[in-house]
């Protein structure tokens, strides 16, 4: 059978069309398929997001000082500070605070944490909590978000999205650990910020029959734990290092989100 120069066409668009479809499909499913949860990083952040950073960064003091957030030494200077994000050590790999070198809260959530010190100094005098990150503006929040590359389902995991906001977005948050009168941290069978299932709360006895934790790091983390919760903290089921003051509800209703 012939066909006609118009059914020609209509065929070879039709199969054109299935061929992009089909590679767009594969291509989806690859991308998905080759992150890495375990500790991986992202290899390149775009142009946009790092001039993002640029422009946010250098008046980020001040409006934390304006907003009512108090720094964290100055309500306890016995509290340790280690900020990840003023640092490349961090998921992103890079500095996304600048200049910023103290950490702010809420100052109620700066009480419930120099009260947490007090606890655990009672149980350990030698013993210290470190602050690795406090309050986080809304921009570095999105920031993180979209350097994150994994399926959305997994992403939510370890972050919240931007449009969710974080509780740290609030200043209601820390990410923090314990160390000793060395300043070496415990070691809580991850580094902070890891990238993986190892660092789940609700894991651990699992891992713990796995080998991949040991009594220890989970005696480490349940002292983190019982210090935080007795201050009032609430912990996650998927970060150690996590503890909010609040419930995300409680927190929109009581503070700004710093932008």
């Amino acid at each position: 059978m012939q066909l006609n120069r118009f059914t020609k066409y209509k065929y070879v668009t039709k199969a054109l069309f299935l061929c992009l479809l089909t590679i767009q499909i594969f291509s989806k499913c690859s991308d998905e398929n080759n992150y890495k949860l375990e500790g991986d990083k992202p290899s390149k952040l775009s142009v946009d997001i790092i001039q993002s950073v640029k422009r946010g960064k250098p008046d980020i003091e001040l409006r934390l000082i304006k907003e009512g957030l108090v720094d964290v030494q100055e309500i306890d200077s016995s509290i340790s500070i280690d900020m990840k994000y003023t640092t490349t050590d961090n998921f992103v790999g890079i500095d996304l605070y600048g200049d910023l070198e103290r950490v702010y809260i809420q100052p109620d959530v700066a009480d419930k944490l120099k009260h947490a010190q007090s606890i655990l100094k009672q149980r350990d005098s030698s013993l210290s909590l470190k602050i690795f990150d406090g309050v986080r503006p809304h921009f570095v929040q999105q920031l993180m978000w979209d350097s994150l590359v994994m399926p959305f389902h997994e992403k939510t995991k370890f972050l919240s999205n931007p449009k969710n906001h974080s509780i740290h977005n609030y200043g209601a948050a820390v990410d923090l650990t314990i160390i000793d009168d060395k300043r070496k941290e415990l070691d809580m069978g991850t580094e902070y910020d890891h990238i993986g299932k190892l660092c789940y709360p609700r894991l651990e006895q699992q891992f713990l029959a796995s080998g991949e934790l040991t009594q220890q790091h989970i005696n480490n983390r349940q002292l983190l734990r019982d210090v935080m919760k007795k201050a009032g903290f609430r912990y996650l089921p998927t970060e150690w290092w996590h503890f909010n003051s609040c419930s995300r509800i409680i927190a929109k209703q009581k503070y700004n989100l710093i932008k």
